[in-house]
């Protein structure tokens, strides 16, 4: 068994600084990735509801995690519906459809909103675990497949991905998303501690093996995949909060075959 992580926070020594996630020890196999969550401008809720775009109401009702862009230049939609696979809506002003994940079956295919304001939003469903979006793969929490997505839109436009944000619709209230990956060359497992004075939204997995089923344990239990990659060696799904109850370590293990890589996805609030 190798490292142990424990979630704490800074306290808020300055006015800007609302709160960081780190870790004692460290993971050779990517680490670990903490992401901040932030809605975008036009979901946003303010004093005159009237004032929440309809696009906005539409995404929180169909919507789960999302990643997300506004350029600085307005959008020429003509330049960009060659990226889409589908198109599913398509006005004057924006394009909603789903782009293909390069090397990826079209379970993975990512919905993208498009607006001529500038706006390019990438997201998985409100029923797709977070873990989704974690390229297993490319064997990385670097980056995401929202932000793959994005980069191939932001790209047809000759612009870049500065500013990428991402919010999850499902959870207004989710301050930050964590990422930790392991893999068999790296020592296969590690422990996690989750503080309790933090509020738990949702806890996912996902995981890439070619030798074998996925194996993905929590205390030495094989979780159940919500999807199962077949001949694409991806598998993803979820845990229920009693399997990874604060307050107490947990042991996180990747199947011991060469090539296992896998993720543990914590969504949450710093209270």
């Amino acid at each position: 068994m190798k490292q142990q992580y424990r979630l704490w926070v800074i306290g808020a020594v300055a006015i800007f600084l609302v709160a960081a996630v780190a870790f004692t020890g460290k993971n050779s196999a990517n680490a670990e990735q903490t992401l901040a969550l932030e809605a975008p401008a036009f979901v946003r809720a303010s004093a005159d509801e009237s004032t929440i775009s309809n696009i906005g109401t539409f995404l929180s009702s169909e919507a789960g995690i999302s990643a997300y862009i506004q350029t600085v230049n307005p959008i020429d939609l003509s330049q960009v519906r060659g990226e889409f696979r589908t198109i599913e809506t398509e006005t004057a002003n924006y394009i909603i459809g789903s782009v293909a994940v390069p090397d990826h079956p079209e379970h993975f295919d990512v919905h993208v909103y498009v607006h001529t304001d500038g706006w390019i939003l990438a997201y998985y469903l409100k029923g797709d675990a977070t873990s989704k979006i974690v390229d297993v793969k490319a064997r990385t929490i670097a980056s995401t497949k929202l932000e793959t997505i994005i980069s191939i839109i932001a790209g047809a436009l000759g612009e870049t991905t500065t500013g990428l944000k991402y919010y999850d619709f499902r959870y207004p209230n989710a301050t930050n998303i964590l990422f930790v990956a392991e893999d068999y060359a790296n020592g296969e497992d590690f422990t996690i501690t989750l503080p309790s004075s933090y509020a738990y939204f949702e806890r996912s997995w996902a995981v890439y093996d070619t030798y074998s089923d996925h194996v993905f344990r929590v205390n030495g239990v094989i979780m159940d995949p919500t999807w199962s990659g077949g001949n694409y060696d991806m598998y993803y799904g979820t845990l229920a909060a009693s399997q990874l109850l604060p307050g107490i370590s947990h042991r996180i293990q990747v199947d011991t075959d060469d090539d296992a890589y896998g993720a543990l996805v914590i969504t949450y609030r710093v209270q």
